[in-house]
C-alpha cells in the first residue's frame, strides 16, 4: 500500500489487481498431436500397399522374406511381424479406448505375408479403406499413451515368442 493514496483511489487498485488475479487461468500443458510419428510409422505400410497396387509384389531379403524400409531408421524389418504388432497396437488401443475398431485387414495381410499367400482384391480394398482410420487414431494419440500402449506390443510380442518356443 503506497500512503499517499486516499481511500478511493486504494480501493480502485485493490479492484483492479482482483480482476487480474481473477483472469488468469491455470496453464495447461500442451497436447502435441502424433501427426509426424503416425506418418512415419505407416508410411512403409502405405509404401508396401503402393508397391503391390503398382506392381503386385514387394520388397523381399535373399531368402524370400517380404521386407520394408523404415525411414524414421533406415533398417530394413520382416514385413508379417512388423504389421502384425501394427495390428497388435490400434487392437490394445480399441480395447483401452472402447472403440469397435479391430485391425483386421492388418493382421490379414500379415498373416498371408507370413504364409506367402497372394493378396487379393477384397484385402487390398480392405486396406485401403482402414489406412485413414489408422491415421486418426494414431494422430489422436499422446506421447505417454502411445509410449504406454508400444510397450503393452513389446511385452506381448515377447509373450508370444516366448510361448511359441516352448519357454
Amino acid at each position: 500500500m503506497i500512503p499517499a493514496m486516499n481511500r478511493q483511489q486504494r480501493r480502485m487498485m485493490e479492484k483492479q489487481q482482483a480482476r487480474v488475479r481473477a483472469g488468469r487461468r491455470p496453464e495447461r500443458a500442451a497436447r502435441l498431436p502424433m501427426l509426424i510419428k503416425t506418418q512415419q510409422t505407416l508410411a512403409p505400410l502405405e509404401f508396401l500397399i503402393d508397391q503391390l497396387d503398382a506392381e503386385g509384389t514387394i520388397s523381399t531379403d535373399a531368402r524370400g522374406v517380404p521386407i520394408f524400409y523404415c525411414i524414421a531408421d533406415g533398417e530394413w524389418y520382416a514385413s508379417a511381424p512388423a504389421i502384425a504388432g501394427m495390428a497388435d497396437f490400434f487392437d490394445m488401443w480399441a480395447t483401452r479406448h472402447g472403440s469397435q475398431f479391430k485391425a483386421t485387414a492388418l493382421r490379414q495381410l500379415a498373416a498371408r505375408l507370413e504364409a506367402s499367400m497372394p493378396i487379393d482384391a477384397p484385402l487390398m480394398a480392405a486396406l485401403h479403406a482402414e489406412i485413414p482410420n489408422l491415421r486418426r487414431i494414431g494422430a489422436s494419440l499422446d506421447q505417454a499413451d502411445a509410449s504406454d500402449l508400444l510397450r503393452q506390443t513389446q511385452i506381448r510380442a515377447e509373450l508370444d515368442a516366448a510361448r511359441a518356443t516352448g519357454a
